[in-house]
């Protein structure tokens, strides 16, 4: 087993399994909105060229809280923009990847944090899960790509409600609309993550599992994720004003 450390997340490499954990703080608030280094995962990626699968998860209670809104000030504002658009490059990377991808949510799955679980292609999680995307009670938008990512999970109109009122919803509310694909009575549900990727890659080749993820995402690629351009980023320089 290796372990890389970057930014605020640590990735373990365990045979054919990456395991990615935010860990920074109890919420594991997204103080670095790029938790891990782009350049480093790819170099990670492509180095561990066995891999079958990557789970995204949280240290301790919860998978994460989001952003840290104490960098919503005028003195931060200028580095709001490429900040941003490098945590949107991840996410998209890591949408990309041709290896089985799950989110092990556990407990409090907030903003930022909820748009990274949705940049896996599946997410298991505890009973005690919330999920919220409550940018606007702050006066903003999700800024990494999130609303077209959850309007693709269950739809135009399901989508605007969730994001306009912010409204948290359960575990098993976030199974019945397709946010969740499992949810487990175990209270660290990362084992029946790891349990989920496992059960989807046994007895298949890397190759197979590759190339049908791979031939999935192209038939998806006409659906761009990263089109909210700058547009957090003006709202919240008039919400600063």
């Amino acid at each position: 087993m290796s372990e890389i450390s970057s930014n605020i997340s640590v990735i373990e490499i365990n045979d054919d399994k990456a395991i990615l954990t935010l860990n920074n703080g109890p919420k594991n608030l997204l103080s670095i909105p790029e938790f891990f280094s782009l350049d480093l995962l790819k170099e990670t990626i492509s180095s561990n060229p066995q891999l079958k699968s990557l789970i995204i998860t949280g240290a301790g209670r919860h998978f994460s809280h989001g952003a840290d809104t104490s960098k919503f000030s005028p003195e931060g504002l200028s580095d709001i923009p490429e900040n941003l658009k490098r945590s949107r490059e991840l996410l998209n990377y890591i949408e990309s990847l041709p290896l089985v991808t799950v989110a092990a949510v556990n407990g409090g799955c907030f903003g930022g944090g909820m748009e990274v679980a949705m940049s896996c292609q599946f997410r298991v999680c505890n009973k005690s899960a919330v999920f919220a995307l409550p940018e606007t009670s702050i006066g903003v938008i999700p800024g990494m790509s999130g609303v077209e990512r959850l309007t693709r999970l269950v739809g135009k109109s399901k989508a605007i409600s969730l994001v306009l009122s912010g409204n948290m919803i359960s575990a098993s509310e976030a199974l019945e609309l397709g946010i969740a694909d499992l949810v487990t009575e175990e209270k660290n549900c990362l084992n029946a993550a790891v349990r989920f990727a496992e059960e989807l890659s046994a007895d298949r080749t890397v190759l197979q599992i590759r190339s049908v993820i791979t031939r999935v995402n192209k038939a998806l690629a006409s659906a761009e994720t990263d089109v909210c351009d700058d547009t957090f980023e003006r709202i919240l320089e008039e919400k600063l004003k």
